[in-house]
């Protein structure tokens, strides 16, 4: 009986470091994943990932009922990147009703993920677009050149970026005027505009 007990703590000794370095990421039926940490996707659901910082890319796709016709929408290639530690995480997608609603989140995506207290965590998004065809994409060349990039979501963001905090001696005003200048230069026109608008 001791050399049993001795074997099952021996085993649990060497599965639970394993066990505390992962997390699991739960996600809705809307989020069609693709890319999982520069891998293709599988279906799973929730996903276990391991600490630390994870990328993952999805589209939004849906079917909806229009005058009486299935109407499907399939939204741009969302990237969204997350540090994950021994937790539960949970994404929150927008129930997208009308055209313009598709629109606009396909234009704008609203994500929100959030941990098993509740608690909002914070990410990095960005999107994977391509010109052109659509059709047999090399997704995991593309995020590969995107990693290599500093836009938003890229493993390869400054960590001064992610974090969004800077010099610890610099103020608020000073940070968020830092973040303004640098979304505003990696903005195009259309969306600069936008922005000028939307500050006067």
């Amino acid at each position: 009986m001791k050399l049993r007990n001795i074997i099952i703590v021996v085993i649990v000794s060497l599965l639970s470091p394993q066990v505390l370095a992962e997390i699991n990421l739960t996600t809705p039926s809307q989020l069609k994943l693709q890319v999982i940490n520069n891998e293709i996707a599988k279906n799973e659901n929730p996903l276990l990932l391991e600490n630390g910082k994870n990328q993952i890319a999805f589209r939004y796709e849906d079917r909806y009922r229009s005058a009486g016709e299935d109407v499907f929408f399939t939204s741009d290639i969302i990237l969204l990147t997350f540090e994950g530690h021994d937790n539960n995480y949970f994404i929150t997608l927008p129930k997208l009703r009308t055209e313009g609603e598709r629109t606009d989140f396909n234009n704008n995506p609203v994500i929100i993920l959030k941990d098993s207290n509740g608690k909002t965590v914070s990410f990095e998004q960005g999107k994977l677009l391509k010109n052109g065809i659509q059709f047999n994409r090399d997704l995991i060349s593309e995020l590969r050149v995107y990693n290599q990039t500093s836009q938003p979501a890229s493993l390869n963001q400054p960590k001064s970026i992610i974090s969004m905090t800077g010099n610890e001696s610099e103020s608020e005003a000073d940070v968020a005027g830092k973040m303004l200048d640098y979304w505003y230069s990696k903005a195009d026109e259309k969306t600069r505009a936008a922005f000028k608008a939307r500050i006067n």
